[in-house]
This record gives structure tokens, C-alpha cells and sequence, in this order.
């Protein structure tokens, strides 16, 4: 198994909103990097970059891989709403889409970036380096630590 991190800007798709409106329901994720290794059972948690204005980037819930990339995925019809940027939906509707279902929402206590930060073993955590990613591959040991984070 594999711990991975998905990156959501909440200037381009409405995170806050289909994950209060869908919380239990499965979604689908385009990726482009590690699309060979990502697999079902892999866990994944959803990273949402800073909104406008504020410092409120981290983690914002925990998910299971449930299929594979596939270039020939869709998405969901419920999700096509909570686009903001329509550039950005386009250029990603051409990536390989994975299914993941939401295992737990944390929405009202995200693991914000500065916490993470501050924490043994997370410090040096990629999307805390080099935000501009949409996909991370996380080591054994920062999926475990976030995993007790979380639990």
C-alpha cells in the first residue's frame, strides 16, 4: 500500500462545497505524475491549497483508492458543478481519472500546513516545498504519522 496526497486549489473547484454536499459518496481525481503507481487500497488524503486571502492550506480528508487511473474514466455528473475555472476543467478532463471514496472529512479540524510543519517527521512534507503539485507520493512513515494524526 501506498500514501498519497491530491492537491485541490480552491480558486478552481469548490472543495469545501462537494465535500459538505457529497461527503460518503466516491469521487473520481485526474492525475498525470505516478499514474503507474497508484492503486486500489492505496490511501490518499486531500490537500486544499489556501482560499483568498487566507492561510487555511492543509489536510482536509482522509480517502481510499478504489480503481485505478483510466484514461477513459469520467467523471461524476455531480461533480462538474463545483468547477470555477473552466480552463482548468478542460485541461484536466484530458488526464486519467482515479475513483477514491472519502473514509473520513475534516473539515471542521483540517491538519493546517503550520501544524504539520511543526510536527516530528512532517516537516519536510513536498507540498509543504513545492505546493504547485497536484499529486504527491508520501514515504511509509509521513502516511503513518498523518494517518495517527487523523485516527
Amino acid at each position: 500500500m501506498n500514501y498519497w496526497m491530491f492537491q485541490s486549489n480552491p480558486r478552481k473547484y469548490r472543495m469545501f462545497d462537494y465535500l459538505r454536499e457529497y461527503p460518503s459518496l466516491s469521487d473520481t481525481w485526474q492525475v498525470s505524475l505516478f499514474k503507474d503507481e497508484i492503486k486500489p487500497g492505496d490511501h490518499a488524503f486531500i490537500w486544499v491549497s489556501n482560499e483568498a486571502g487566507k492561510r487555511n492550506r492543509g489536510i482536509y480528508a482522509k480517502a481510499k483508492v478504489v480503481a485505478p487511473p483510466d484514461e477513459n474514466r469520467q467523471p461524476y455528473e455531480r461533480e462538474m458543478p463545483y468547477w470555477i475555472d473552466e480552463d482548468e476543467k478542460q485541461r484536466l478532463s484530458k488526464l486519467p481519472r482515479l475513483e477514491i471514496c472519502y473514509i473520513k472529512l475534516l473539515l471542521d479540524n483540517p491538519l493546517l500546513a503550520d501544524d504539520l510543519r511543526k510536527t516530528h517527521g512532517l516537516a519536510n512534507l513536498l507540498v509543504l516545498r513545492m505546493p504547485q503539485r497536484g499529486v504527491y507520493k508520501l514515504s511509509e512513515d509521513e502516511g503513518r504519522i498523518i494517518e495517527s494524526l487523523i485516527d
